[in-house]
């Protein structure tokens, strides 16, 4: 029995779930219209996402130096 909290539990489980309901599903079928807008998404270019950037440069608390 591994000690994890309860939303450890439930995002693992559901991860588990995704991953079986569709690793049975290996084509995604999708009609013209769909199609062209999946295509747009991936040709438009990149959005300036910068709390994401924020968050990738500003050390995490588990990155702090130990105390001297």
């Amino acid at each position: 029995m591994t000690r994890r909290s309860v939303s450890e539990f439930v995002l693992d489980s559901a991860q588990t779930r995704a991953e079986e309901a569709l690793a049975m599903r290996r084509h995604f079928g999708l009609d013209a219209e769909k199609w062209e807008a999946v295509i747009a998404a991936l040709d438009a270019p990149t959005r300036e996402l910068p709390r994401t950037g924020k968050l990738l440069t500003t050390p995490s608390v588990f990155e702090a130096s130990a105390p001297e």
